[in-house]
């Protein structure tokens, strides 16, 4: 008998022993399982406890119900345990729109008749890297990105020892990132890449060569890199004014201005029609897939047809000429009309001399 209340009480310290913190990362935003199990058991109590300083009751559960009289405000609407789930000695806390607040260390408290166990969670929230910007600015190429979490990270490639780095945070803790390079020759002439990078995630934006292009013709093709698996892209002119926008493949609404303009519009190709000068400038394609974003701009110069000048030019003299006509006609009828008397003399004079 005293070799089996031995075996008991082993038994039941070991399950009493907090066993090694478990780390969870949760996404800002969205709900989030905590993990915690129990050997079940009658009269169950759970509770779920951030440890700060003070501690913050998160949820608790006992009498065969959920209890949170005593719930810290944070935590208020945003916790759930599920009844069914705690008969089968799951404890597992359901937290939904996760804050920054929420990181942490909890503490999971379960009881039954038999026994009692504590286990511990590390809370990681992240929020992911989900666009990244590159441009020319200047006499520098700026990269940026925002509404990250935590910290993130910022390289280029090739490697740059010039570079300029600053993070700024909004009110919900989400950081923001700038770098920006010096723009070289040697920079101009090759891919330049900006990653930006978290412990959940990392993207990539890969800034092109610049092309020039010389166009003399009312309809002419501007390309862009072939990207694969590209998910979307945006045409702009002089980097701010939108061209068109959309899914690859998908149907495309361009704004009125240059509806006119667009015979074809893709990922890897721009179409224009009724081009003239004042359409000269820089266009740039900006293509998205899963990995990152891609961007080259086109320094497009419009000249003039030729062909079209002379036409035009054939056009206006013959025009003119028609006009000058027309006036000669007019002042000489006009006259004519002046002088009906001086004129009904000639008339009979030349009628007498016959």
């Amino acid at each position: 008998m005293r070799t089996f209340f031995q075996v008991l009480f082993l038994l039941n310290a070991a399950w009493t022993l907090a066993r090694g913190d478990a780390d969870v990362s949760c996404q800002l935003g969205q709900s989030c399982t905590l993990p915690c199990s129990f050997p079940a058991g009658d009269e169950t109590v759970i509770h779920w406890i951030q440890m700060t300083s003070p501690e913050k009751p998160a949820h608790s559960f006992y009498y065969n119900t959920d209890q949170l009289q005593r719930q810290h405000q944070g935590f208020r609407g945003r916790t759930s345990l599920s009844k069914e789930q705690i008969s089968r000695g799951n404890a597992s806390l359901l937290l939904s729109g996760v804050t920054v607040e929420d990181e942490g260390r909890y503490k999971c408290y379960s009881s039954v008749l038999a026994g009692n166990r504590e286990s511990f969670i590390n809370l990681k929230a992240y929020a992911l890297v989900q666009d990244v910007h590159i441009q020319h600015s200047g006499k520098e190429i700026i990269c940026s990105s925002d509404g990250i979490y935590p910290e993130p990270t910022l390289t280029w490639r090739p490697h740059q020892t010039d570079s300029n780095t600053s993070f700024t945070q909004t009110e919900q803790k989400l950081y923001s990132i700038t770098s920006s390079v010096p723009s070289s020759d040697s920079r101009e002439s090759q891919d330049v890449i900006c990653t930006v990078s978290t412990p959940a995630n990392s993207r990539t934006a890969v800034l092109k060569p610049t092309v020039h292009q010389n166009i003399s013709v009312t309809e002419a093709s501007i390309s862009c890199p072939a990207v694969t698996d590209a998910t979307f892209f945006i045409w702009r002119f002089n980097h701010s004014e939108e061209i068109v926008r959309g899914k690859a493949g998908g149907p495309h609404s361009p704004p009125e201005k240059w509806k006119k303009h667009i015979v074809e519009s893709s990922s890897e190709k721009l179409t224009l029609k009724h081009l003239q000068p004042s359409l000269t400038g820089i266009y740039t394609c900006e293509i998205r897939n899963d990995s990152g974003t891609f961007i080259r701009s086109s320094d497009v110069l419009i000249i003039e047809d030729d062909n079209n000048n002379n036409k035009t030019t054939v056009i206006i003299i013959g025009v003119a000429v028609a006009v000058l006509v027309l006036v000669a006609a007019a002042i000489a009828i006009s006259i004519w009309l002046k002088n009906p008397k001086k004129n009904k003399k000639q008339k009979n004079r030349k009628e007498g001399m016959i």
